[in-house]
């Protein structure tokens, strides 16, 4: 695959029990490792009220 390694994903999505957050974040870990095995990543579930927080935590964990 040629081409510049400069895209991320962010996804949000609320309204959603425990056991189906641990299940989707569980399921972005597999996909994330079976399509771009190099790459890094964070995936964090909590509430919807922190999500800002969540993605600010994720963004410096990257390296930004």
């Amino acid at each position: 695959m040629a081409g510049k390694k400069d895209k991320s994903v962010v996804a949000v999505i609320s309204g959603l029990t425990d056991n189906q957050a641990a299940r989707i974040s569980a399921d972005i870990m597999k996909s994330k490792q079976r399509n771009a095995p190099n790459g890094r990543g964070t995936v964090a579930s909590g509430f919807t009220s922190s999500v800002a927080f969540l993605l600010q935590k994720g963004h410096k964990q990257i390296g930004g």
